[in-house]
């Protein structure tokens, strides 16, 4: 009977990470290809404009007007100052953005903000959006990229999205060790995975910041996405359509991160607990997806069934405590694929070394990890709302350009 019962739970252990690491081999595969691009077709004539929903962003979104409006001087920006208590729509307008006022408390999340974001784009003679968070910069050419992969047939796409450094006035504009393992993991995940899945053929992903849709996509599918994970649950909705999301390479969105632990518990537990609430809802049109042919598919459930890699790598610890032979040979697969993209990861960045040698910190990281866990669970329920990360963000108004100039030239990627 116990041999029965350890066999059972060997196999719950290993259900648990097969999603994780079958995603990450396959991702890993794919990016020893080059990104698959759009057919060859008419090219079309695009009018973009941003799209910036802002939720209490007052600290931070007219730098990332300014951002926008440097990387183009003709371009739209919409901010959606979304049931805002603070100056944000004032702070906008100043920077010379055009701003919506949602004060609707019966419309809440990110998805509603952006809906609103969209129609007041329309009716500005804008045919595509491009969203981009009030708490990030562009480079330079991003929005010359995204307009170009459009115009060249894409419906949808999604350009790199990475975690800026401290501002200089904050631990000298360094990351804290542990600050750069999430930083990393980030990075895996919204880079080196989506970089990937272009490379075999499959959508990228959506990843809530520095992507773009065209209005006919939007005709098509409605952005009906409600869960605080919003970029997750649309993103299942194309899939399930047959409509893939296209990589820009080579611009990126940068977001400011959080600095103190308990804004980034709070954050990566939205992410978490959002990605679980889509999952749950997603796996039955997934599976109908792949039953009438649409094989990419399999990949995007056992992408939002993915467990963190913090945790993947927490469940494989774990085997060693039960005495099955073909488990720990799965375990070793699994570590083997992990090292393989954390190294991945690490070279995919600018500075590759420093953040292998935060990998000492990894103990600690695995705990808080687990320690949040009830927190991710309570952000899974369907009443989880959208609400504005803390981050530190006062600073000297001569020090904010030397910033954007830094980010926007590359040197910090």
């Amino acid at each position: 009977m116990e041999r029965v019962f350890i066999s059972i739970l060997a196999v719950i252990m290993a259900g648990f990470a097969t999603p994780l690491f079958l995603d990450l081999g396959l991702c890993l595969l794919g990016n020893f290809f080059a990104a698959r691009k759009p057919a060859p077709g008419r090219l079309r004539t695009i009018r973009l404009a941003a799209v910036v929903p802002a939720h209490n962003e007052v600290a931070m979104v007219a730098s990332t007007v300014r951002s926008l409006r440097e990387a183009s001087a003709d371009i739209d920006i919409v901010v959606v100052a979304h049931n805002c208590s603070d100056a944000t729509a004032q702070a906008a307008r100043q920077a010379g953005a055009q701003v919506v006022e949602l004060n609707n408390h019966k419309l809440r999340g990110k998805g509603a903000a952006l809906r609103c974001g969209f129609d007041a784009a329309v009716q500005h003679g804008a045919n595509a959006f491009l969203v981009v968070d009030a708490d990030s910069l562009v480079s330079a050419n991003l929005i010359e990229a995204t307009r170009f992969m459009l115009e060249a047939g894409a419906d949808a796409c999604q350009c790199r999205y990475e975690l800026a450094p401290p501002p200089p006035w904050v631990n000298g504009g360094r990351l804290h060790p542990l600050a750069r393992l999430r930083a990393l993991a980030f990075r895996g995940m919204n880079v080196l995975r989506a970089r990937g899945r272009a490379g075999l053929g499959l959508s990228t992903g959506l990843f809530g910041n520095g992507f773009a849709l065209t209005a006919e996509l939007l005709n098509r599918v409605p952005f009906n996405a409600n869960t605080i994970a919003e970029d997750v649950e649309y993103h299942t909705k194309l899939v399930e359509k047959g409509i893939p999301v296209y990589w820009i390479d080579a611009e990126y969105v940068h977001a400011c991160s959080p600095v103190s632990s308990a804004a980034q518990a709070t954050q990566e537990a939205r992410w978490e607990g959002g990605r679980l609430r889509v999952a749950s809802r997603s796996t039955r049109r997934l599976l109908g997806a792949v039953r009438r042919g649409k094989w990419s598919a399999l990949e995007t459930l056992a992408d939002v069934w993915s467990l963190p890699l913090s945790r993947g790598i927490l469940a494989i610890l774990l085997t060693i405590f039960l005495a099955v032979h073909w488990l720990h040979v799965f375990a070793l697969v699994c570590a083997a694929i992990a090292v393989m993209y954390v190294i991945e990861s690490a070279f995919t960045g600018s500075e590759p070394l420093r953040d292998l040698a935060a990998l000492a910190g990894a103990p600690v990281y695995l705990i808080w990890k687990a320690l949040i866990t009830p927190l991710v669970l309570r952000q899974s329920r369907s009443r989880a709302e959208w609400a504005r990360t803390k981050r530190e963000t006062a600073h000297p108004a001569s020090e904010a350009p030397s910033n954007q100039a830094e980010l926007r030239s590359g040197e910090i990627r």
